[in-house]
């Protein structure tokens, strides 16, 4: 405030309506007695956190309104707009085609509010001056000619729509500049192949929540970043020779009868064993456990190595056979790995008859030479019970690089621990000064 005092009111006026973020220029117009009195012109009309439980549909939808009857710049470059569509159609369809009128660059409208996808009479498709594009909950077509426009589009995410191989092909061909795809919860079925063999700058792919394809297969040779999140599918990674950072959120079980989880994980190993970084879940971990042989009895795994990988990433479910065994077995082969996050919110390790009789004694030998770059280690939902506590001493002791291990441990956990359990955790402070514990 004292360094605006002393700026020109038309100044002050300018800054405030072309750069602040329409809430904030809302919040702000008292600064300047003309301000407040004068149009609005703001390029970035985000109402990302108007909508909540403290305002009425009526009253966000009133304020959206008054922004635009009152806004007068001849650019809006972002519009951002979470709501409840229900009712309002007609006042959304205006905003959206103003925001066209007027060079939008930035749109995101997300309406799942509603939990009713909203089709909009609206060609985005042929939005000349669109580089971002958001739209959950509402429909996206693209006609059998060639679009207009998204000739500058860099980032595409859709959500809860219709998708089609044919869709995907006009984006891809279209979209030159294109560097994120993002498609969640859409309809599509069979196999869903990305053709980015020209691209230059397409680097992050994600597909979540989509349990009607079988296939993924990517010929994108400039592709960094890949998320997916569902049920352990088929990928064909034969024409990506990029790639960093890979988050495989896999789900449980799938109830088809013959579905092996451990097999898909399995097949897709050999396009993972260069990236930097891996986040996945326990379904991951269980394809690459030992496993009794039937045939010989004797105990085996299959054999990897990520040789180039420095962050890895588990979170835990139940059911599970894994134990923390399997976490070192699987460090064991990343000679490069520096940070290790565990989440263990919604699961307990219960080691069972196994860890008694065999992965105990094998964990006690375990050779300190398989954690030398380890420099910092990250358990989420830690409730300090006796297996946890063994897996903290292992890292402390095993890891000589180590540098930070932090717990993080809820306040209900916290609570309800033992002063046994809890006292351990301060005992294990006591030792080794470099333990965060922070509670969430």
């Amino acid at each position: 405030m004292k360094f605006t005092a002393n700026l020109p009111e038309n100044l002050l006026e300018h800054i405030v309506s072309l750069y602040l973020p329409i809430q904030s220029a809302l919040a702000n117009r008292s600064v300047s007695k003309r301000f407040n009195e004068g149009e609005i012109r703001s390029r970035d009309l985000d109402f990302s956190g108007i909508y909540s439980v403290r305002r009425k549909q009526a009253e966000v939808v009133r304020a959206v309104e008054d922004v635009f009857n009152q806004h007068n710049g001849p650019d809006i470059d972002r519009f951002v707009l979470i709501l409840n569509h229900l009712g309002v159609k007609d006042k959304i369809i205006s905003w959206v085609k103003t925001c066209v009128e007027k060079n939008i660059q930035e749109l995101v409208l997300d309406f799942s509010k509603s939990r009713k996808t909203i089709e909009l009479p609206i060609d985005f498709s042929a939005v000349e001056t669109l580089t971002v594009l958001t739209l959950r909950w509402c429909t996206f077509k693209i006609p059998d000619n060639s679009p207009k426009g998204l000739k500058l589009l860099k980032r595409l995410t859709l959500m809860k729509t219709e998708v089609k191989q044919e869709m995907i092909d006009a984006i891809l061909n279209n979209c030159i500049y294109l560097t994120t795809l993002a498609l969640e919860q859409c309809y599509m079925r069979g196999k869903f192949s990305i053709n980015a063999h020209d691209h230059k700058k397409f680097k992050t792919l994600a597909v979540r929540s989509m349990p009607k394809l079988l296939e993924i297969i990517m010929d994108a040779p400039t592709l960094e970043i890949f998320f997916y999140e569902g049920y352990a599918k088929l990928f064909d990674f034969s024409r990506v020779v990029a790639l960093k950072e890979v988050d495989l959120h896999y789900h449980g079980r799938h109830c088809w009868r013959y579905y092996d989880a451990s097999d898909m994980v399995r097949a897709n190993m050999g396009a993972l064993l260069g990236v930097r970084v891996l986040a996945t879940t326990n379904i991951f971990l269980e394809a690459l456990t030992l496993k009794c042989n039937p045939m010989s009895g004797e105990m085996t795994a299959p054999t990897f190595c990520f040789p180039n990988l420095k962050e890895f990433e588990i979170a835990f479910e139940a059911p599970t056979v894994c134990n923390f065994f399997d976490i070192a077995e699987f460090i064991k082969h990343c000679p490069k790995l520096e940070k290790v996050l565990i989440d263990v919110r919604n699961f307990t390790f219960d080691p069972g008859f196994m860890w008694e009789f065999h992965y105990e004694q094998d964990i006690q030998k375990y050779d300190k030479r398989f954690l030398r770059s380890i420099k910092e280690v990250k358990i989420i939902g830690y409730k300090g019970d006796k297996h946890e506590l063994t897996l903290v001493a292992f890292f402390i002791w095993k890891a000589q690089s180590l540098k930070k291990l932090e717990l993080v441990i809820s306040t209900i956990a916290r609570l309800l621990a033992r002063g046994f359990d809890y006292g351990n955790i301060n005992a294990v402070k006591s030792i080794y000064p470099s333990v965060v514990v922070t509670e969430y």
